[in-house]
């Protein structure tokens, strides 16, 4: 029997096309918005830990430097999760190891996120 439909309805909804494009353009925009983001972090935390820890630990407490280095540690988080993503779902074969590998993969860039952002916000409130 010949085939009547074009190579192009025959690939329809195979291989990774259904969130690929999505995961693309969040890898390349939190890659974009890491660059400024962590170059102010780094700067500030190296500035700050040489002029000492009680230094740093005032600077890291001002509301404004809390919100962007929340911002910034939250997406470095997301953008390692969406890379090791991609390392699990092309290098991991077996269906139950990849599935438990996505589920701990997004527990753990959940919790760091979670625990940065609690240590910061713990910081600005001065809770000890």
């Amino acid at each position: 029997m010949v085939e009547t439909r074009s190579p192009a309805k025959q690939a329809v909804g195979l291989g990774s096309a259904r969130r690929g494009s999505g995961d693309w353009l969040a890898q390349r925009l939190t890659a974009l918005a890491l660059v400024p983001l962590l170059c102010w972090f780094v700067w500030g935390l190296f500035g700050h830990l040489l002029a000492g820890r009680g230094a740093m630990m005032r600077w890291l407490a001002a509301p404004a430097v809390g919100i962007f280095a929340s911002l910034a540690l939250g997406v470095a988080c997301y953008h390692a999760y969406l890379g090791f993503r991609v390392v699990v779902e092309d290098y991991v074969h077996a269906p139950v190891s990849r599935g438990f590998l996505l589920i701990a993969l997004r527990f753990v860039f959940f919790a760091v996120a979670f625990a940065d952002v609690f240590m910061i916000l713990r910081l600005s409130l001065r809770i000890s």
